[in-house]
């Protein structure tokens, strides 16, 4: 175990120095190996920390996370910056606003954004659409993940205990993946199913009806690339969000009244559809390290307060997974993703958020959602 606060390893669940919660593991960092020009991912508690896995060159700090930059997105980074199929053959890879190009990092700031208008973009895109191929994309991330195999290993070895040890009190029937379409999701059900081999456990995907096209593209693809599972939606076909806009103002950080109708809501009458009064074990994909709010669940949630849906515990294997982490799954055990993440977005919630209104308001947008902007 892990004291964040104190920096320390310890056998205790509560850290015996400050009485904060530990956590599994200490953190983890991303070094840069200029040699073979791919990020490594080192526990900040490892000997040689900045000792390349796959060479054994000595490696350099970059960032606590990062993620992988596809083609698509490269392609209107490279247009922002007026330098169009510039990183063609380089290894591109983001953290938020920055942008890491061979190791070296620099960042987007809101005059990237005003330069062009969506017009110039789109017609950019399309003029270099047929060059931008995935070839050096993919030998990059052969070598990611050739360079993390020992991660990889061991976040899938740790994910099955975890999921075996929650799974052995439930019947099999009584076991539920939430499926949202996202990437966290996605790896939580490929690990679920693997980790208990049995290919027909129920999903249940909550339609907000606020979902990107892309999203519901990807779940009806999931559906068929998987036809043993047993997929539910849970959907709100009685109410508009739009027309609840009118009537009761948009939602906000404070009163996200969304959430609960077009999601907690009908998730809650599929469950009791079919469940009735039984006891289930959910799994779901939430992840420490995605917000402050979040940083304070336990992996294990089973106590009325804390559960939003009643009869259920709840239970996350990649609760200490980082993105780089989701990425080097998905892109190791070469499963199948929502396509909106080449386009750059890094989360595909709902597409009406609190925080797309916050960016509005700025006139500063991100670069998804400038892509969007650009598409629409």
């Amino acid at each position: 175990m892990w004291c964040d606060k104190c920096e320390h390893e310890t056998p205790h669940s509560v850290c015996e120095l400050c009485g904060e919660k530990t956590s599994l593991e200490p953190p983890s960092q991303v070094y840069w190996c200029q040699k073979c020009n791919v990020p490594i991912i080192r526990l900040k508690n490892e000997p040689d920390v900045d000792r390349c896995t796959l060479c054994g060159n000595q490696a350099e700090y970059l960032a606590s996370d990062l993620r992988a930059v596809f083609p698509e997105e490269r392609l209107l980074l490279e247009i922002l910056l007026n330098k169009p199929l510039a990183y063609l053959h380089d290894s591109v890879w983001a953290n938020n606003n920055r942008y890491y190009i061979n190791g070296k990092c620099f960042t987007i700031t809101s005059k990237h954004y005003k330069k062009y208008t969506p017009d110039t973009i789109i017609n950019q895109l399309e003029e270099y659409r047929s060059q931008n191929r995935y070839n050096d994309f993919e030998e990059h991330i052969s070598k990611f993940v050739l360079a993390n195999q020992g991660r990889l290993q061991y976040r899938i070895e740790e994910a099955h205990r975890f999921i075996l040890k929650e799974a052995e009190k439930y019947p099999i029937e009584n076991i539920v993946l939430s499926f949202s379409g996202g990437k966290d999701s996605t790896v939580t059900a490929d690990l679920v199913v693997k980790a208990l081999r049995e290919p027909s456990l129920v999903h249940i995907f909550g339609n907000t009806t606020l979902e990107f096209p892309l999203t519901i593209e990807y779940t009806k693809r999931f559906k068929a690339e998987n036809p043993l599972s047993i997929f539910r939606t849970a959907i709100n076909r009685e109410q508009n969000f739009y027309d609840v806009c009118e009537d009761i103002g948009p939602p906000a950080r404070m009163m996200r009244w969304c959430c609960s109708m077009f999601k907690t809501g009908p998730i809650t009458r599929i469950l009791n559809r079919y469940y009735r009064d039984k006891s289930i074990l959910t799994f779901y994909g939430i992840r420490k390290c995605e917000s402050v709010s979040r940083s304070k669940y336990n992996r294990v949630e089973d106590d009325a307060e804390s559960v939003k849906i009643q009869k259920q515990k709840v239970a996350s294997p990649i609760f200490y997974w980082a993105d780089i982490d989701i990425w080097l799954y998905i892109l190791g055990e070469k499963i199948d993703f929502n396509d909106a993440y080449r386009l750059g977005y890094d989360r595909v919630g709902c597409i009406v958020r609190p925080q797309m209104i916050q960016f509005q308001c700025m006139k500063i947008p991100s670069i998804s959602e400038y892509f969007e902007i650009c598409r629409s």
